[in-house]
């Protein structure tokens, strides 16, 4: 009998995609940012113009990926956005309330890989609330230690959601 040993390289083992756990529907994370109230979707692509203006005035990058924008008018004011940034090994998909004037409400965490997952600690996320797009400083976010790269992007993320809600969307009439 003759036996085979199958070599797998180590670099497909290690590329092998890590999933991530979800903690909250969009439904759920809805309920917690905007009880009792009702959406309208409002969303649409960014055109080159548009990620231009938002590169050189508000100096956030945008990924091919958030070209799409995902809102959510609320029946009693505000909007929901919901968004990816990437983490360590998968995709973060977080939500951003925002009031009428593009303050911060709340921020929840809907979709990470749980190793990461401090990100969703009530006291991180708290320093987002009250925040808005001419007086966000990503850099003074609190960076999480073994979180790093998914406490910056989710930064990012916001600093870049407030951009385009005070650059783009406020700027045209619902």
């Amino acid at each position: 009998m003759h036996s085979r040993l199958l070599l797998v390289p180590a670099s497909l083992i290690a590329a092998s995609p890590v999933m991530a756990d979800e903690y909250l529907t969009f439904d759920q994370a809805r309920t917690l940012l905007f009880p009792g109230s009702s959406f309208t979707p409002v969303s649409f692509s960014l055109s080159d113009e548009m990620v231009a203006t938002l590169q050189q005035t508000a100096h956030v990058t945008v990924l091919n990926r958030n070209r799409e924008v995902r809102a959510f008018y609320i029946s009693g004011g505000g909007i929901l956005f919901i968004d990816q940034v990437p983490g360590h090994d998968d995709w973060i998909t977080y939500a951003v309330a925002l009031n009428d004037q593009g303050v911060v409400k709340g921020i929840e965490i809907m979709e990470c890989v749980e190793r990461f997952d401090q990100i969703r600690m009530a006291s991180w996320r708290a320093q987002f609330a009250g925040k808005k797009h001419a007086t966000f400083n990503k850099d003074k976010v609190t960076e999480i230690s073994g979180t790093t790269l998914s406490s910056t992007h989710i930064a990012d993320g916001v600093a870049r959601i407030l951009a385009v809600y005070a650059l783009i969307m406020n700027s045209t009439a619902r």
